[in-house]
């Protein structure tokens, strides 16, 4: 996604993606995702207005004019002239979310955890495409992004999108078992020289573990495993890829990561979530009666975990094993709820990173690349928020969750970037961000489960 970025803002000016107050493209997105006459509008940034209470729907707005609405999915590609029975469309978003949970304590997290679970709605299509977010080039599927928005998705109580999710990235995986780096809503890959980032094929099968662990009854009753079944394929070539990529080190061989740069070292980016996708896929093998699988896939997880504490755990779990390495916020990655490693050194980790990366807004940066600008990144940030969540620290939690709901949109977005003078940047809503809050607050709650080990 940062190169996306950084070509978007090229587009606004020679080395935006530097400036302190890098643009607002977009303010958030209005619309309904359910309901025959469901349709999708990204809000300029000077939009104003406010929504029906519990919906995505604008509260004084018409139907959107020519040029307004995304062509994806089952959304108009032409405004519509006949009526739109907008109480219908209400109705039937008030139902959905009805019929899981908001997560949160009180009406503060609750509103905005509303407002993230309502913008991933309408960032999925009914065929399982999950956008990054509405506006120009972000509007493609990464499977990382896509990846995190099924979790969220399933510890929310709404399965049937979270699968929806993966039988799209199952349809789109490659028969090596890997993923490019973005696909199309049709599914179609966008193949533009972008090396492929192989933390997909860690972070799919943490999906598809996701899901099974939070589905209902009614989907999952006792030791019938059909529905799991169906992903078999798509999850068995994707393990295996994770498998191949272990070289002697035991660490994976150089790839692009969230950076979305080529690597001629491993990333912690990327180690982290292939462990995390080999634990998942182990558990899941078990479930499914593979014991050949299970002890494969365990033992190359166990290797790698032995591997990143000894190579990356040396340097203090820094971008790369080597002295010198710069900060990552993807060492949390390595914390509870994901793959979690030795508490401690982790912990001490963390909180060494999120002194480093502090920008003057009071938000983190990703780390240490020109590329990604000297502003905060909400997803970074609030990776230390579900950090915190994971291990009970209560004031962590509270600060960093605290400042990502302050840097809203005034539609209640998460924006990608927030300037250093406080204002929200980039593109709103960020689905990644609003996924990753809304399994912070989830697992702060105590309603998501132990990670696979």
């Amino acid at each position: 996604m940062l190169a996306v970025a950084l070509a978007a803002a090229g587009a606004a000016g020679a080395g935006a993606a530097r400036e302190t107050r890098p643009p607002l493209y977009s303010a958030g997105v209005a619309g309904s995702a359910f309901g025959p006459d469901a349709f999708r509008i990204t809000l300029p940034p000077d939009a104003s207005g406010s929504y029906l209470p519990g919906t995505s729907l604008l509260a004084d707005a018409p139907l959107p004019g020519p040029g307004d609405l995304l062509p994806t999915g089952a959304y108009p590609v032409v405004p519509r002239t006949a009526p739109v029975d907008h109480a219908a469309l209400a109705d039937a978003t008030r139902a959905w979310l009805a019929a899981g949970t908001v997560p949160g304590r009180t009406d503060a997290e609750r509103e905005v955890a509303t407002r993230a679970l309502l913008d991933l709605a309408l960032l999925t299509d009914p065929n399982g495409a999950s956008v990054a977010s509405p506006f120009g080039p972000w509007h493609l599927v990464w499977p990382r992004d896509a990846s995190w928005h099924a979790v969220a998705f399933a510890a929310t109580g709404h399965p049937d999108q979270a699968r929806a999710i993966l039988r799209f990235l199952t349809r789109v995986q490659d028969d090596d078992g890997t993923w490019v780096s973005r696909y199309r809503p049709d599914g179609t890959p966008v193949r533009d020289g972008r090396a492929r980032q192989l933390d997909a094929v860690g972070w799919v099968p943490w999906a598809l573990w996701s899901w099974w662990q939070a589905a209902s009854d009614r989907d999952r009753p006792a030791r019938d495993t059909a529905a799991l079944r169906e992903f078999w394929t798509m999850l068995r070539r994707a393990a295996d890829a994770a498998v191949g990529s272990l070289t002697d080190t035991g660490l994976p061989r150089p790839s692009s990561d969230y950076w979305e740069q080529r690597e001629t070292r491993p990333t912690i980016g990327i180690a982290a979530p292939l462990l995390l996708g080999l634990r998942s896929a182990a558990a899941l093998a078990a479930d499914l009666g593979e014991p050949d699988a299970q002890r494969r896939w365990g033992a190359a997880a166990s290797r790698l975990a032995t591997a990143i504490e000894a190579r990356f755990g040396a340097t203090g779990y820094r971008r790369h094993p080597v002295a010198g390495a710069g900060p990552d916020s993807a060492v949390t990655f390595l914390a509870a709820p994901l793959a979690p490693l030795d508490a401690a050194a982790v912990t001490a980790a963390v909180r060494r990173t999120e002194a480093e990366l502090r920008m003057p807004s009071g938000g983190l940066r990703p780390g240490n690349i020109p590329r990604v600008g000297d502003v905060a990144w909400t997803p970074a940030t609030a990776l230390f928020a579900l950090a915190a969540a994971g291990r009970g620290d209560e004031e962590s939690f509270a600060g960093w969750f605290e400042w990502l709901a302050s840097h809203r949109t005034g539609f209640g977005a998460f924006p990608e970037k927030v300037a250093n003078d406080g204002s929200p940047a980039s593109v709103a809503p960020l689905g990644w961000t609003s996924a990753i809050v809304l399994l912070a607050l989830a697992t702060r709650d105590g309603t998501v489960g132990p990670p696979p080990t």
